[in-house]
């Protein structure tokens, strides 16, 4: 006679628990966003939320959740000419910029962004991601977002 001593019953809940990407992503100490695929804020973690100075409306934002951004001298930058906004013109990750968020309350944070896009199977790019690295004192880049020609910056 056979006895089967294995017990094939599932494992408990958990035993293998993965959790969801917006539970990894706001453990990730940097501050970070994504947006979808024409740029409107679908996510953000609480680091982001800090280093903005507030918590922007999922959807009502597009491409950061910054209330401004400047360049290098200190020039207001147009919500078009946005680090993830540049990336998805020339659709493709944008490397080496620097830029100066400020929050509401009047306080500026200089930031070297990392804006990424995210594209399918197929290429089609599908959704956007920032992370936001604070960095000591910008560089002396100037109007590195002035002339969105000089492709030099945007290696």
């Amino acid at each position: 006679m056979f006895i089967d001593e294995c017990d094939l019953s599932p494992p408990d809940r958990g035993w293998n628990y993965e959790p969801s990407r917006a539970e990894l992503l706001q453990k990730i100490s940097a501050p970070l966003y994504t947006t979808d695929a024409e740029g409107w804020l679908t996510y953000y973690n609480d680091a982001a939320a800090e280093l903005w100075g507030r918590h922007p409306v999922i959807g009502e934002e597009r491409w950061c959740g910054s209330w401004r951004i400047y360049d290098t001298d200190g020039k207001l930058l147009a919500r078009e000419q946005w680090p993830l906004a540049v990336a998805f013109q020339q659709s493709r990750a944008v490397h080496g910029l620097q830029a100066i968020l400020e929050q509401p309350d009047g306080t500026r944070v200089p930031v070297m962004p990392h804006p990424t896009l995210l594209r399918d199977k197929s290429g089609i790019v599908v959704a956007g991601s920032n992370i936001l690295l604070k960095i000591a004192q910008p560089s002396a880049l100037h109007s590195q977002f002035s002339d969105p020609s000089n492709t030099e910056l945007w290696v």
